[in-house]
């Protein structure tokens, strides 16, 4: 009996009440892992077989985009668990999870803990708290989210862009708010405004251009048609009869001569 990991375990918030029996059992399920920054825990797609618990360092857990770009859903440090989902749905990784700074793990077999549920059923309301902490996460990421798309669809780019340029530091603080930790995480996606943003100036541009093509366009065809019509034809030959006349008025020499009494 490793007594030195009963001790670990029994520290976590999530074992802290249970009793010995149940702790050793929950340690025989249980692996130390140690990784380095940027190491993958799990992929998104992967078999689940365990959960996490984090003793120390911080883990990001990420998906990928439309275009293959990293969307950081959420971060986790000391005491926190990841993983946990597939012990009540058994479906595999929703996500992925990689270390943001080296990482000491606690990995506990799903098996491990479903077989003492029964005899301390205060572990799975445990795990149910946890749970909701994070769905409410998961609520305010979601509203968030949707507030930053409708600024962007109204063309608010300010909006946006000043909350990226707020978010400075790789590891966000756990103490915020969970809308000011989601809109930390959606920051580092929504990245991307400001080419979104060159590309409508552009295109505006393109589109402004092109009116002015246009205006000119039916300009021409304007004059065109005006010169082409039997109307303008006989204006013209009406001005240029106007123009001859005046000429030969100018130069009568009776008029420059008027006759005398």
């Amino acid at each position: 009996m490793d007594v030195e990991l009963i001790n670990r375990i029994k520290k976590l918030n999530l074992f802290k009440d249970a009793p010995d029996d149940i702790l050793v059992k929950i340690a025989e399920q249980t692996t130390m892992l140690d990784l380095e920054k940027n190491d993958v825990i799990v992929r998104e797609g992967d078999p689940s077989y365990s959960l996490f618990v984090i003793r120390r360092g911080w883990i990001k857990i990420v998906t990928g985009g439309v275009h293959g770009e990293e969307v950081v859903l959420n971060q986790v440090g000391p005491g926190q668990i990841v993983g946990e989902m597939a012990l009540i749905d058994q479906q595999p990784r929703s996500s992925t999870m990689i270390a943001l700074s080296p990482v000491k793990l606690m990995e506990i077999k799903y098996e491990g803990i479903l077989a003492v549920i029964d005899e301390y059923p205060r572990l799975a309301l445990s795990f149910l708290r946890d749970m909701t902490t994070r769905l409410r996460f998961a609520n305010a990421y979601i509203e968030e989210t949707v507030e930053w798309c409708q600024h962007i669809a109204a063309g608010n780019y300010e909006f946006v862009e000043k909350q990226v340029e707020q978010t400075q530091s790789t590891i966000i603080d756990m103490s915020r708010s969970d809308e000011a930790r989601a809109s930390a995480f959606l920051s580092s996606f929504f990245k991307m405004v400001k080419d979104v943003r060159k590309r409508e100036e552009s295109l505006k541009q393109q589109v402004q251009e092109l009116r002015i093509e246009i205006d000119e366009v039916k300009r021409q065809k304007a004059v065109t048609e005006l010169t082409s019509t039997n109307f303008f034809e006989e204006l013209q030959a009406a001005a240029k009869k106007l123009r001859r006349k005046r000429g030969t008025d100018e130069n009568d020499p009776s008029e420059e001569n008027p006759p005398t009494d």
